[in-house]
């Protein structure tokens, strides 16, 4: 009885995924926007949100936190941190594909080596905030005016390299205190606690470990520039000494 259910089940989700195809196929020949996953599945398009094929229809299959077909479901393929198709893997190949007026615009990822990128980031504040500028392609803005925008703390390198959020909540992933992310441990090449790397080696340029550079990353707390992390005294400006970044993450975020 199990077995057929099972079954059944299948059966049906190989029905929908067929379906979805087919609705991608024609929404590409209509000249619409919207988005879709490099396995033909369609993640929304940016119509009313009483649409129920709308990217903003937060009850529909493409804008719900909870549906398998929304980059908006963290555990979904299209939008978990792992997921084959998503939008928020950093080592996916294969993001979703948006399409503005029937014509490819870019990939959506946080996967800066995959050609002819757009920003996650980028993508998600104007589909929020300015869905005008997105669908005349102004995917300029850079991450720190994004995550300033958006009130956030963090460091950022001055090349632009995000190097991790003011959180004492070490199990967020961008988290500064993190020793198993991107950005708080001492292995990964976004990390000011990598002594090998471009952002924690005393000899580079970007470090705040190296006593002599004028180009130290900056802090933003609020969404405001606070200051440097740095160990150049000379530095104009509010300086957190690197080593100290920890314990002051710790007492007062």
């Amino acid at each position: 009885m199990s077995e057929n259910k099972d079954r059944t089940k299948l059966i049906l989700e190989q029905l929908l995924s067929e379906i979805h195809k087919e609705q991608a196929k024609e929404t590409s020949s209509t000249g619409e926007s919207y988005l879709i996953g490099q396995d033909g599945q369609l993640l929304g398009k940016f119509t009313n949100k009483y649409d129920n094929d709308s990217i903003f229809n937060k009850y529909g299959p493409y804008g719900g936190k909870y549906s398998t077909t929304s980059i908006f479901n963290k555990y979904s393929q299209y939008g978990s941190k792992y997921g084959t198709f998503s939008i928020h893997n950093p080592y996916c190949s294969t993001p979703p594909k948006l399409f503005i007026k029937g014509q490819f615009a870019g990939h959506v990822t946080v996967n800066k080596y995959v050609a002819n990128q757009i920003p996650t980031e980028t993508f998600l504040y104007l589909l929020e905030n300015d869905l005008n500028a997105l669908l005349n392609r102004k995917f300029d803005l850079k991450e720190s005016d994004i995550r300033s925008k958006n009130g956030e703390s963090y460091i950022i390198a001055d090349d632009g390299q995000f190097l991790g959020k003011l959180t004492s909540n070490d199990f967020d992933n961008d988290s500064l205190l993190n020793e198993f992310g991107p950005y708080g441990s001492e292995f990964s090449p976004t990390s000011v606690f990598n002594e090998f790397g471009n952002y924690g080696s005393e000899f580079s340029s970007l470090s705040p470990f190296n006593e002599f550079s004028s180009t130290p990353p900056k802090i933003y707390v609020n969404g405001q520039l606070y200051g440097y992390l740095t160990e150049n005294e000379f530095v104009s400006g509010k300086k957190i000494k690197p080593k100290g970044l920890k314990q002051w993450i710790r007492d007062n975020f």
